[in-house]
């Protein structure tokens, strides 16, 4: 008898929750740290990986799987069922406390990568000039409110793969023990304050100058 396809919505829940976004996050990263180059080498950058029919087909996909997450996410809500990575009963300490954050940093995460499509990538696609949009970029994030608007939406995200990363494996049949899973979790978090710290030095320059953690001369 074939399984009812509902049987399998938590296990494509929990590998959209994570791994599209972890893979987005790390090319996001590398691609957009050109800008410590200066503004063309940004463009160069920008015009070799993100411009042409190949890159946007693939940012599309993208963010197609980050849309199908985000549909899965309210529906679970709405439906109240659990997420991919909230906590279970004989979870405890860090884990439980990171597993409850669960519904808090899925919602803040998809709404700062609805606005950060919406506002940075979309002119993209519509063939904006890349240096109106370094112009853009460099202001925009220059302003306070757009700047605390990263620093939650980062620390969402980041705090979101935490626990994302290891149900997804779970979901993959490669974590099948409780220790498997806190080794995956220490793994996921490992990664996501890697990627926390070098978006944030990123945000930092693009709207100071200056960096946030430490400081970096460019030389155009």
């Amino acid at each position: 008898m074939r399984p009812s396809p509902r049987l399998h919505a938590p296990a494509v829940q929990a590998v959209l929750a994570a791994l599209p976004l972890a893979l987005w996050l790390a090319f996001h990263l590398g691609e957009q740290w050109s800008v410590f180059g200066g503004r063309d080498a940004w463009i160069a950058r920008m015009q070799s990986t993100s411009r042409g029919p190949l890159a946007i087909a693939i940012e599309l996909v993208v963010i197609g799987a980050l849309s199908a997450w985000a549909v899965l996410t309210v529906r679970a809500l709405v439906r109240r069922d659990a997420l991919s990575g909230a906590a279970r009963e004989d979870d405890a300490g860090i884990v439980r406390a990171l597993g409850r954050l669960a519904p808090v940093v899925s919602i803040a995460s998809i709404v700062f990568l609805a606005i950060h499509v919406a506002t940075m990538w979309a002119p993209k696609l519509a063939g904006a000039d890349l240096v109106a949009q370094w112009v853009t970029l460099t202001h925009a994030l220059g302003r306070p409110e757009v700047l605390v608007l990263h620093a939650v939406g980062l620390t969402a995200i980041s705090l979101h793969l935490v626990v994302a990363i290891p149900a997804a494996l779970e979901a993959l049949g490669l974590v099948r023990s409780e220790r498997g899973r806190r080794s995956a979790m220490l793994v996921a978090a490992t990664f996501a304050l890697c990627a926390w710290v070098l978006a944030a030095q990123l945000v930092g320059w693009l709207g100071t100058g200056a960096g946030t953690f430490w400081g970096i001369s460019v030389t155009e």
